[in-house]
């Protein structure tokens, strides 16, 4: 699929954190089959670090191939391809690309960008021409842990909005006992500087207990003790909610799917395959 084939709708406006407008980005495919995935554009809690689309000028946008990914000035970055929607607008879907507020929000605020986000699909759905009961969401690392928790607690009448979750890395299981057993994550992490209470509130331990949408998780091996363990407990724990669940776990692989010697594009080419897998046999064609 080509960029030129994909319609990109910027800055769309979907709320407001501190005077300042929160925005998607949403990407169109040629073919859409009607459903939709919410990508959470986040990394240690900071959004917005590369986008998807290229200005052209005079209000003009294409779609970046994954080859082409950038962040900044830099010249392409392969390791982000694992992130590209490129299979997915050409698997049909239409992806809303969502920036979060930034520091000084804490976590749980970006938790709730990410609900407003999804609220303001689910009313526009109609105009924007999808399906609300065929939406997923997916995010890798804090936005792995965005899309788990978003995806749990996004309801309505008591229905979950989201109906298929997808996460690469994702922490935050339990975050006290992260903080606890390594405290220097809160000087790279600053977002998670809030009360115990508002911490264990939102672990996504205590958010699974009442069900949830299918999830899928991946992960490697290598990766932090922060992240594959709490990977593995939700993997252990969500099927006795009633959640559907699957794990991929990608041998000798550790955080980005990095290894000792580098980035290798197998690795993250394997985590789309199975994404994009996940989100057509969830959420139908």
């Amino acid at each position: 699929m080509s960029g030129s084939s994909i319609v990109v709708q910027p800055d769309l406006i979907y709320g407001e954190r501190r005077g300042k407008h929160l925005t998607l980005d949403q990407y169109i495919p040629d073919r859409a089959n009607g459903a939709a995935i919410v990508f959470v554009n986040s990394g240690g809690f900071e959004s917005g670090k590369f986008s998807q689309r290229r200005d052209l000028g005079s209000s003009h946008y294409e779609f970046v191939p994954a080859a082409e990914l950038v962040i900044g000035d830099s010249d392409p970055i392969p390791l982000l391809a694992q992130f590209s929607f490129e299979r997915l607008l050409s698997s049909g879907f239409r992806v809303f690309d969502v920036r979060h507020s930034n520091a000084p929000s804490t976590f749980d605020e970006m938790l709730t960008d990410v609900r407003t986000a999804i609220n303001w699909i689910h009313e526009h759905a109609k105009g924007l021409g999808i399906d609300p009961a065929r939406v997923g969401i997916f995010g890798a690392s804090s936005g792995g842990y965005l899309a788990i928790a978003a995806g749990l607690t996004a309801r309505k009448l008591e229905k979950h909005l989201i109906r298929s979750i997808a996460s690469y890395y994702p922490a935050g299981y339990d975050f006290p006992a992260d903080v606890a057993g390594f405290p220097q994550i809160l000087e790279g992490l600053p977002a998670l500087a809030v009360d115990d209470e508002v911490m264990e509130a939102n672990s996504i331990k205590n958010l699974y207990p009442f069900g949830g949408p299918p999830t899928l998780v991946i992960y490697g091996d290598q990766d932090f003790s922060f992240i594959v363990n709490p990977c593995r407990s939700i993997l252990s724990e969500f099927p006795k909610a009633g959640i559907d669940t699957k794990g991929v776990v990608i041998k000798g692989a550790g955080h980005e799917f990095m290894r000792e010697d580098g980035y290798h594009a197998d690795d993250g080419d394997r985590a789309q395959e199975e994404m994009v897998h996940w989100f057509m046999q969830q959420l139908g064609n």
